[in-house]
C-alpha cells in the first residue's frame, strides 16, 4: 500500500498541495488498538497499513477521496458511534435495497466508515457480508439513500482505482468547489447551471417584449 499512497502523495503535490499538508502523522499502535477494540472485528491488513502511512487528514482543507473526508480513526469512532445510535432510535426496522452480497440492513455495525461527506454519506468497510459477498469489501452507505452498492472486492483494489482516476484526469482538484470530484459531474453541473443562465436571460427579454408590446 504505501508504493500507491507514494503515487497519491506524488498527484496531490502536483495539484493540489494544500491537501498533502492536510494529512496527519501515521496512526499509532494505541489508536490502532483502540479502533480495532471499539469495533470487536479485525480490520482489513491493507486498510490499517494506509493508517499507519497517515491516520486520516485534518479536515482544514478539501475533503481528498470523492468529496469525502479521508477519516482519522478519531473520526471513524466518532462517525460510527452516530450511526449507533441512529441504529437504536430512528433506522430500527428500516431495510436498504443492496447489491448481492450486502445485508438488506440500513447500516450493519460491522460497515465501518472511512470516508464521510459531513451529511451521513459514507464508503464503508464491510466486515459483514452475506455469503456470496466479501469480507472487506467497499460498499456505498449514503443516509437518505435505500441502495447498498459494492464499489469494490477491497481497500486496496478501491484505492488504487481511485489513485488511477486521479492520473487519467476522470477525478479533478476543483478550486471553486475546493474538492477533488469527478470531471464528467463537473462538467455536466456546469452545463446544467449554463442552461439555466440562457433560459432566465431568454424568459427576462420575453417578458420585456411583452411589457414593451402591450
Amino acid at each position: 500500500m504505501k508504493k500507491e499512497f507514494d503515487k497519491f502523495k506524488q498527484w496531490l503535490a502536483q495539484n493540489y498541495s494544500d491537501g498533502l499538508l492536510d494529512l496527519n502523522p501515521p496512526a499509532t499502535d494505541d489508536e490502532i488498538n483502540e479502533l480495532t477494540n471499539t469495533f470487536g472485528v479485525e480490520l482489513p491488513d491493507d486498510f490499517i497499513s494506509v493508517l499507519k502511512i497517515h491516520n486520516g487528514q485534518k479536515g482544514e482543507s478539501a475533503w481528498l477521496f470523492d468529496s469525502q473526508e479521508f477519516l482519522s480513526t478519531h473520526r471513524i469512532i466518532e462517525e460510527f458511534n452516530t450511526w449507533k445510535n441512529l441504529l437504536e432510535t430512528k433506522l430500527q426496522g428500516k431495510i436498504s435495497i443492496p447489491d448481492d452480497g450486502v445485508k438488506n440492513e440500513w447500516w450493519n455495525i460491522n460497515w465501518i466508515p472511512f470516508t464521510s461527506d459531513g451529511c451521513g454519506d459514507h464508503y464503508c468497510l464491510d466486515l459483514s457480508p452475506t455469503a456470496t459477498g466479501t469480507k472487506g469489501q467497499v460498499i456505498t452507505l449514503w443516509y437518505e439513500s435505500e441502495q447498498r452498492e459494492i464499489v469494490s472486492q477491497s481497500f486496496s483494489l478501491w484505492f488504487k482505482e481511485y489513485v488511477k482516476q486521479l492520473y487519467s484526469g476522470e477525478l479533478i482538484y476543483s478550486k471553486e468547489y475546493n474538492s477533488i470530484v469527478y470531471k464528467d459531474e463537473l462538467e455536466k453541473e456546469k452545463f446544467m447551471n449554463d442552461n439555466l443562465i440562457y433560459a432566465l436571460i431568454a424568459l427576462a427579454v420575453y417578458i420585456a417584449y411583452k411589457k414593451y408590446t402591450q
